[in-house]
């Protein structure tokens, strides 16, 4: 009955549709407000306390505009903000659907790129691998696939990265691709490297690792062609324009000015708390969800005879994971690194372990064959596990939805005081349990706290930001700061 109705293309609707869900329950938050004004960065951008009037966003000529000032006074990622501007000004409906869109693309993409076959040649095994990797194993997902502005630079940009890659995968499963490369090839992989150069600084850096070894074994097979070389300088130029942006020092020299950030002060860089503290807060909880991965891969090395282990698929896998870790590594450097950062490093790996789930599958029948009372309650339990969270997560959501919603007719209803006192968004403590064991999957007071929610200090950039979005005069929360422990 399952085989019969519910092929994988169910599987991924019924997945794609929960993402949606998910997406349509969350309202614009923390930066994609700013992002929704064109950036002026005359007057310190639109992100620092006490933020003057901004005007709007109504053309693409205003994002213009708003990414040349952005690019100069404040950061290099315009590819990712761009996109923020536009759903910003378009409005959130049209986010949440090519944002599913673009998530289920992401999980045909990398299907593609770890084994080289086609989409005719997917089979539940594999969706349901993915639908747990993209579940259970991604971190921080509710910052890089839900909330726009972290979706559109994380989730989108690694899009942008892989579609990249996907051809220099081909060549390496299939050596009969593009034998006699079109003539578009060479401009099309030029354009596409430019824009994953431009993308995000890990993607952009783990991807540069990955095809300079990809490189390196394509000149040794004598199968080096053009559409490679000039697809690598572009990514190169990318990359370069990318983290050589002017607003890059603007950015840290006004941070260091105006920015309320009791975090870690300066003079603490590069110190054994720094590194303690992105151990423990970006490195571990990265690759802690690679266990599962590393596992099939383990798995799949330990049935190779001796002498048979550096194979076709196992240098595919060492170069993925040399990509992954590699930058994770180098954000051990980095002061205070977040998880999210290692979206694209998961994902890479996740493409290094369908690798081998295509190399395991024929012995998987027979396992399955053998065992199957053991296997059906294997994947009962996963089945069991992931509808719990997910109700736990849509619960979570909604709860702070309706919080949000009646905030929003609250302040309406007294827009004419000078100034409103609304009270500060509420989680439930399960949430902020289930994201510090696990992953940030949803609310919690932390992402509330760090800009997600208001503020009860009146300067604070995104009060001042949602007074002019929403046509309030000010609005700040009760109670105490949440960011000061």
């Amino acid at each position: 009955m399952v085989k019969k109705y519910l092929p994988w293309q169910g599987i991924l609707l019924l997945f794609l549709g929960l993402f949606f869900l998910r997406n349509w329950m969350l309202p614009m938050v923390s930066d994609d407000i700013p992002y929704a004004f064109i950036w002026d960065g005359a007057d310190r951008g639109n992100l620092l306390d006490g933020v003057g009037m901004r005007q709007r966003i109504t053309s693409f000529g205003d994002i213009i505009v708003s990414q040349w000032s952005h690019y100069m006074t404040w950061g290099g990622r315009i590819l990712g903000i761009g996109l923020t501007q536009l759903f910003a000004w378009q409005g959130k409906e049209l986010f949440n659907v090519l944002n599913t869109l673009v998530f289920g693309g992401l999980m045909l993409l990398v299907f593609r790129m770890g084994t080289g076959l086609s989409l005719r040649q997917m089979n539940r095994t594999y969706m349901l691998w993915l639908a747990f990797c993209f579940w259970f194993l991604l971190p921080d997902p509710f910052l890089t696939t839900l909330w726009m502005c972290g979706s559109c630079v994380f989730l989108w940009m690694g899009l942008l990265e892989f579609l990249f890659l996907l051809p220099f995968a081909l060549k390496y499963w299939r050596p009969d691709f593009w034998n006699q490369p079109p003539i578009w090839a060479v401009p099309l992989m030029a354009l596409s490297g430019l824009c994953a150069g431009w993308s995000v600084e890990t993607g952009a850096a783990a991807t540069g690792l990955i095809i300079l070894l990809a490189l390196w074994h394509f000149k040794r097979q004598h199968e080096l062609q053009p559409w490679m070389v000039a697809g690598f300088i572009c990514l190169c130029l990318g990359g370069i324009m990318l983290v050589e942006a002017p607003g890059e020092m603007v950015r840290l020299e006004l941070q260091r000015q105006f920015e309320y950030n009791p975090g870690l002060p300066a003079d603490m860089y590069w110190t054994p708390l720094m590194f303690r503290i992105n151990f423990w807060e970006c490195f571990w909880p990265v690759t802690k969800l690679w266990l599962p991965l590393v596992l099939l891969i383990g798995i799949y090395l330990r049935q190779l005879p001796q002498g048979q282990r550096w194979n076709k698929v196992t240098k595919f896998q060492a170069v993925m994971v040399a990509g992954a870790l590699g930058v994770m590594l180098v954000m051990m450097f980095v002061p205070m690194a977040p998880a999210r950062a290692g979206f694209f490093s998961t994902v890479a790996v996740i493409a290094a372990s369908l690798s081998a789930l295509k190399e395991l599958l024929p012995s998987l029948k027979v396992f399955y064959s053998k065992y199957k009372g053991a296997c059906h309650m294997v994947l009962a339990s996963c089945l069991a596990l992931g509808l719990l969270t997910a109700g736990l997560l849509c619960y979570v959501e909604w709860d702070v939805r309706q919080q949000w919603l009646s905030r929003i007719d609250y302040i309406n209803a007294h827009k004419e005081q000078e100034l409103v006192v609304v009270h500060q968004i509420d989680v439930l403590p399960l949430a902020d349990e289930l994201c510090e064991h696990w992953s940030c999957v949803t609310w919690n007071t932390d992402v509330l706290a760090w800009g997600s929610d208001l503020e009860p200090r009146p300067e604070g950039s995104h009060n001042l930001m949602y007074a002019q979005y929403y046509g309030w005069k000010k609005v700040i929360t009760d109670g105490e700061d949440r960011r000061v422990e």
